[in-house]
Protein backbone atom coordinates (compact mmCIF):
# COMPACT_ATOMS: atom_id res chain seq x y z
CA UNK A 1 0.00 0.00 0.00
CA UNK A 2 1.41 3.83 -1.37
CA UNK A 3 1.09 6.19 1.51
CA UNK A 4 0.57 9.61 0.49
CA UNK A 5 0.56 13.00 2.10
CA UNK A 6 -1.37 15.65 0.17
CA UNK A 7 -0.86 19.30 0.80
CA UNK A 8 -2.56 21.93 -0.61
CA UNK A 9 -4.28 24.91 0.48
CA UNK A 10 -7.98 24.76 -0.61
CA UNK A 11 -9.76 22.25 1.79
CA UNK A 12 -12.52 21.25 -0.73
CA UNK A 13 -9.63 20.03 -3.30
CA UNK A 14 -8.30 18.24 -0.39
CA UNK A 15 -11.36 16.55 0.55
CA UNK A 16 -11.67 15.57 -3.67
CA UNK A 17 -8.03 14.24 -3.84
CA UNK A 18 -9.00 12.43 -0.32
CA UNK A 19 -11.66 10.73 -1.73
CA UNK A 20 -10.54 10.45 -5.06
CA UNK A 21 -7.16 8.63 -3.52
CA UNK A 22 -9.10 6.34 -1.51
CA UNK A 23 -10.99 4.23 -3.84
CA UNK A 24 -8.15 3.21 -5.60
CA UNK A 25 -6.95 0.17 -3.55
CA UNK A 26 -3.33 0.84 -3.99
CA UNK A 27 -3.51 3.83 -2.28
CA UNK A 28 -3.83 5.45 1.10
CA UNK A 29 -4.43 8.91 2.51
CA UNK A 30 -2.03 8.59 5.58
CA UNK A 31 -2.49 12.82 5.97
CA UNK A 32 -2.75 16.20 4.77
CA UNK A 33 -1.39 19.72 4.93
CA UNK A 34 -2.09 23.27 3.91
CA UNK A 35 0.82 25.02 4.13
CA UNK A 36 4.73 24.59 3.95
CA UNK A 37 5.20 23.92 7.41
CA UNK A 38 2.76 21.48 7.46
CA UNK A 39 4.29 19.74 4.76
CA UNK A 40 7.71 19.32 6.17
CA UNK A 41 6.00 18.66 9.48
CA UNK A 42 4.00 16.12 8.86
CA UNK A 43 6.48 14.63 5.90
CA UNK A 44 8.59 13.75 8.76
CA UNK A 45 6.23 12.84 10.99
CA UNK A 46 4.24 10.34 9.20
CA UNK A 47 7.20 9.64 6.15
CA UNK A 48 4.44 8.69 3.69
CA UNK A 49 5.84 7.25 0.55
CA UNK A 50 4.89 10.21 -1.97
CA UNK A 51 4.05 13.63 -1.17
CA UNK A 52 1.59 15.28 -3.33
CA UNK A 53 2.36 19.32 -2.97
CA UNK A 54 0.37 22.25 -4.59
CA UNK A 55 2.73 25.20 -5.10
CA UNK A 56 0.62 27.99 -4.69
CA UNK A 57 0.19 27.70 -0.75
CA UNK A 58 0.87 29.52 2.74
CA UNK A 59 5.03 29.17 2.91
CA UNK A 60 5.25 28.28 -0.55
CA UNK A 61 4.94 25.17 -2.04
CA UNK A 62 8.96 25.31 -3.81
CA UNK A 63 10.29 26.05 0.04
CA UNK A 64 8.59 23.07 1.73
CA UNK A 65 9.47 20.85 -1.93
CA UNK A 66 13.33 22.25 -1.17
CA UNK A 67 13.28 21.41 2.82
CA UNK A 68 11.66 18.18 2.40
CA UNK A 69 14.32 16.85 0.07
CA UNK A 70 16.87 18.34 1.84
CA UNK A 71 16.18 16.86 5.05
CA UNK A 72 14.19 13.60 3.24
CA UNK A 73 16.54 12.44 0.02
CA UNK A 74 14.76 9.06 -0.24
CA UNK A 75 10.85 10.84 -0.04
CA UNK A 76 9.33 10.81 -3.77
CA UNK A 77 8.03 14.21 -4.13
CA UNK A 78 4.55 14.76 -6.87
CA UNK A 79 3.79 18.29 -7.70
CA UNK A 80 -0.05 18.82 -8.37
CA UNK A 81 -1.05 22.59 -9.43
CA UNK A 82 -2.71 24.69 -11.79
CA UNK A 83 0.56 26.35 -12.63
CA UNK A 84 1.61 25.57 -16.53
CA UNK A 85 4.44 28.16 -16.50
CA UNK A 86 7.85 26.61 -17.83
CA UNK A 87 9.97 28.37 -15.44
CA UNK A 88 7.66 26.36 -12.50
CA UNK A 89 8.38 22.99 -14.13
CA UNK A 90 11.99 23.35 -14.33
CA UNK A 91 12.57 25.12 -11.04
CA UNK A 92 10.44 22.18 -9.02
CA UNK A 93 12.45 19.55 -10.94
CA UNK A 94 15.71 21.34 -9.93
CA UNK A 95 14.38 20.85 -6.33
CA UNK A 96 14.32 17.41 -6.80
CA UNK A 97 10.42 17.47 -7.37
CA UNK A 98 9.83 13.54 -8.81
CA UNK A 99 6.46 14.36 -10.73
CA UNK A 100 4.59 17.69 -12.01
CA UNK A 101 0.83 17.30 -12.82
CA UNK A 102 -1.64 19.74 -13.62
CA UNK A 103 -4.78 19.88 -11.73
CA UNK A 104 -7.13 19.47 -14.27
CA UNK A 105 -6.03 15.60 -14.49
CA UNK A 106 -8.60 12.68 -13.56
CA UNK A 107 -8.26 10.64 -10.86
CA UNK A 108 -7.52 7.35 -12.65
CA UNK A 109 -4.79 8.99 -14.16
CA UNK A 110 -3.23 10.54 -11.45
CA UNK A 111 -3.38 7.31 -9.13
CA UNK A 112 -1.12 5.69 -12.05
CA UNK A 113 1.13 8.64 -12.22
CA UNK A 114 1.60 8.34 -8.22
CA UNK A 115 2.38 4.49 -8.61
CA UNK A 116 4.68 5.41 -11.27
CA UNK A 117 6.48 7.85 -9.03
CA UNK A 118 6.57 5.39 -6.29
CA UNK A 119 7.97 3.17 -7.86
CA UNK A 120 11.39 5.60 -9.28
CA UNK A 121 9.73 7.32 -12.50
CA UNK A 122 9.72 11.35 -13.11
CA UNK A 123 6.71 12.10 -14.56
CA UNK A 124 5.76 15.50 -16.08
CA UNK A 125 2.20 16.42 -18.32
CA UNK A 126 2.98 15.27 -21.47
CA UNK A 127 1.93 18.60 -22.88
CA UNK A 128 4.36 20.66 -20.67
CA UNK A 129 6.88 17.70 -21.51
CA UNK A 130 7.10 18.84 -24.81
CA UNK A 131 6.80 22.56 -24.30
CA UNK A 132 10.03 22.49 -22.36
CA UNK A 133 12.20 19.78 -24.86
CA UNK A 134 10.64 22.83 -27.61
CA UNK A 135 12.53 25.56 -25.03
CA UNK A 136 15.27 23.49 -24.30
CA UNK A 137 16.33 22.30 -27.94
CA UNK A 138 15.99 26.12 -29.01
CA UNK A 139 18.19 27.30 -26.12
Amino acid sequence: MTRILIVDDHPIFRQGLFMALSEAGDLCVCGEGSSAQEAVDLARELRPDIVLLDLSMPGGGFAALETIRASQPELRIAVLTASEDSEDVLRALKLGAHGYVLKGVGSRALTEILLLVTNGETYVTPALSARLLSRLSSQ
